[in-house]
């Protein structure tokens, strides 16, 4: 918590003081994110996974709003969300957590709120390999109004410094096109084939179709697609991908 604490008032790389926190805190990946509520997209602050960013399954995403939903928009500061306890209706939840979980044989998610508005909302994402019990439970709820208020107090312009160093990492491969032999960002099988359908001029809701899968999935897709290229959202995407001047046929489809 020291060297934490050092970051945020500048002492120290926030990514190396985070990468400490979450390692020290017994998880297996963690993710600090920035979260506008105007448009309530996510950015990354920083990330550690104990498995290489060059793996199959890296986390690369912020799952707290599609896992806890409205309940979620305007959470109190220092609160700790757990979801293997959401009160969320499974029916209402987007899949990609679970699904993420399951390839990674992790159990647990929890999120730590740092902030809560009014223009934007702070947490901590982590990730571990069973659920929480009560001592744990307890251990969190104990330290989390320290880390609130040591938040509040960061160095001015500490998040959006690290969110556009982010942003200048993750473009590095956008001068590959996304849907390169090479697969530059990544992505998994079902985000290739989305990505597919979008370059062929299908929307969001067509390609739902085509796949025979709900808009919830090719919207969770969707916002995995947008962590890996580093594009802000949908039009961005299709532009990229239309940029590339590549012609998408059934055939690409039936092989991807």
């Amino acid at each position: 918590m020291a060297d934490w604490s050092d970051a945020l008032r500048g002492g120290l790389a926030l990514q190396d003081a985070f990468a400490g926190l979450v390692a020290g805190l017994g998880a297996e990946a963690g993710m600090l994110v920035r979260t506008a509520l105007s448009d309530f997209r996510p950015s990354r602050v920083a990330t550690w996974d104990r498995l290489s960013q060059h793996s199959p399954w890296p986390l690369a995403k912020s799952f707290a709003d599609g896992t806890f939903g409205s309940a979620f928009v305007r959470p109190k500061p220092a609160s700790l969300w757990l979801a293997t306890r959401n009160d969320l209706a499974e029916v209402e939840r987007d899949p990609a957590l679970p699904a993420w979980q399951e390839r990674r044989g992790l159990r647990e998610t929890a999120v730590l709120v740092l902030s809560g508005g009014p223009a934007s909302r702070d947490h901590i994402e982590l990730h571990f390999r069973a659920p929480f019990d009560e001592t744990r439970i307890a251990m969190f709820e104990m330290i989390l109004p320290t880390m609130a208020r040591t938040w509040s107090a960061r160095q001015v312009g500490l998040v959006t410094r690290c969110v556009v160093n982010h942003r200048q990492e993750i473009a590095a491969p956008a001068a590959l096109p996304i849907l390169s032999s090479t697969n530059p960002a990544r992505l998994s099988r079902a985000e290739f084939r989305v990505c597919l359908l979008l370059g062929r001029g299908l929307s969001a809701q067509a390609a739902a179709e085509e796949l025979n899968v709900s808009e919830a999935t090719v919207r969770s897709h969707l916002r995995s697609i947008y962590a890996k290229t580093g594009t802000t959202g949908l039009a961005e995407l299709v532009y990229r991908l239309l940029r590339s001047g590549r012609t998408f046929t059934a055939q690409d489809l039936r092989y991807a």
